[in-house]
């Protein structure tokens, strides 16, 4: 009877001893199972000593999933095994990474030729040439697609490092943490994965060192003496979101506001701000601490600046939610690939920008009347909800081509439950768009993320929703 594809993850246990020597044995017994395939790490890589005792590989075998757990268990010293049917078997090859961000650039390339040829179209209305163009467009979405989805990888090839930095982190702080992990199976670029692996380090590291109180502590408030943190990926539209939520003290509002204070780091604007706007503003900024002394492990708020530049290189926005005495938690959202995304093209002060569509809900034209003044902002009447617009060309010091018409054009962003509405001049049409890296010059609006090149050849900046709302 032929056997069947199996996908084995094992985790030996943190304490244990010469773990390659482990893993070995484990994948002997596996072997008595039927044939092992496609390991990872490979076994070079599990004898060294920088190996961490988490590995995988494939089992042909009729044995069922609970059989398999149990043999490789008498291997001794596991912590976990997971035996999962694999899917129908497939032909793999390794590939350069390097080779497939040059696929990417190529691909890219591609796009912005699209763009020129499919504006070409448009204008001779030729009707050999716009079949040519349907014909060359389906084709590179196809390419594209499939570029995309080779660079793609499931997210806990970086959450699984976390569960023995938290026990471990526990250990030497004296907290007890019940850690886990959800969403393992949700996929981003590797580019993307690969950036915000330290972002997340410091965030649970944070958690665990200032989020969860001592045992002691949490039983005085009535507490279980274990403090809950969980670290989940979940996918929301076309974004990821990743979250970590701990149950400990949550953030003093009046401490953080008060010590930006004394540094000097805020003026009186940020009264004006929701209270979770005020976190999420005040943490962010470069040289905010609470902590009273500096160690290995930081403060919370120690760094949030370094998060913030990171996740908002990536496209991406952070989001704060803290409760007294019920904990808080991170929101970290992201784009699900870098390298081309589809933007909506909007005009102001006879330049063009792009907004990329992961945080666009809608576009709206409200009647002067459906504006009113609110705490020195105009805010929009949409639905009966009010949600504060920015104009960018003030917010970008664009002065308007000509007065302003009756009705503008209003696109409004969505960051979890927040909403903003940015009013452009004219909206252009959407557009599948390249992302290249902006260096923007220094004392420039820290509003945009990106560059690209249109389809008729000329250049745009890419706005940031983060950074604008």
């Amino acid at each position: 009877m032929p056997g069947k594809g199996v996908a084995v993850r094992v985790t030996l246990r943190a304490d244990a001893a010469l773990k390659g020597a482990r893993a070995l044995l484990v994948l002997a017994r596996a072997a008595t199972l039927g044939p092992v395939e496609a390991v990872t790490p490979s076994p070079a890589a599990i004898e060294a000593d920088s190996f961490d005792g988490r590995f995988g590989f494939r089992l042909d075998t009729t044995a069922p999933a609970a059989q398999i757990e149990a043999a490789l268990r008498a291997a001794g010293d596991i912590e976990s095994v997971e035996a999962a049917e694999d899917a129908p078997r497939a032909r793999h090859i390794r590939v350069d990474l390097r080779r497939l961000d040059e696929l990417m650039n190529v691909i890219g390339e591609l796009v912005i030729a699209r763009g020129r040829l499919d504006s070409l179209a448009h204008r001779f209305a030729e009707p050999d040439l716009a079949d040519v163009t349907r014909d060359i467009g389906r084709l590179s979405a196809t390419l594209q697609s499939e570029i995309l989805q080779a660079r793609m990888v499931p997210v806990w090839q970086v959450l699984d490092r976390f569960p023995r930095m938290v026990r471990d982190l526990a250990r030497q702080v004296g907290r007890e943490v019940a850690f886990r992990v959800e969403g393992k199976e949700i996929e981003l670029d590797r580019a993307i994965l690969d950036e915000i692996a330290d972002p997340l380090v410091h965030l649970v590291r944070n958690a665990v060192d200032h989020g969860i109180e001592p045992p002691e502590e949490r039983v005085a408030r009535g507490k279980p003496a274990a403090g809950q943190l969980v670290l989940a990926a979940v996918r929301e539209r076309s974004s990821v979101a990743i979250r970590v939520s701990d149950d400990g003290r949550g953030i003093d509002r009046a401490r953080v506001l008060q010590r930006a204070h004394e540094l000097g780091l805020v003026g009186d604007e940020v009264e004006q701000l929701s209270d979770d706007a005020m976190l999420a503003h005040v943490i962010a900024l470069a040289g905010f601490s609470t902590a009273e002394h500096v160690t290995d492990i930081s403060g919370r708020g120690v760094g949030m600046d370094a998060v913030i530049s990171t996740v908002r290189a990536l496209g991406g926005s952070l989001e704060v939610k803290s409760e007294d005495g019920r904990g808080t938690t991170f929101t970290i959202r992201l784009p699900t690939t870098l390298a081309i995304v589809r933007a909506l093209l909007a005009r102001v002060g006879g330049e063009t920008y792009a907004m990329p569509l992961t945080h666009v809900v809608e576009m709206v034209e409200p009647r002067r009347s459906d504006i009113q003044r609110i705490q020195g902002r105009d805010a929009m009447l949409l639905r009966g909800q009010l949600v504060p617009l920015l104009r960018l060309g003030e917010r970008l010091g664009v002065a308007e081509a000509g007065p302003p018409p009756a009705r503008q054009p209003v696109i409004v962003l969505e960051m979890g439950e927040r909403r903003s509405g940015v009013v452009v001049d004219a909206l252009l049409g959407q557009q599948e768009i390249v992302v290249k890296p902006f260096g923007a010059p220094r004392g420039m609006v820290p509003v945009f993320s990106g560059a690209t090149i249109l389809g008729d050849g000329a250049p745009a900046l890419i706005l940031d929703a983060g950074g604008l709302i």
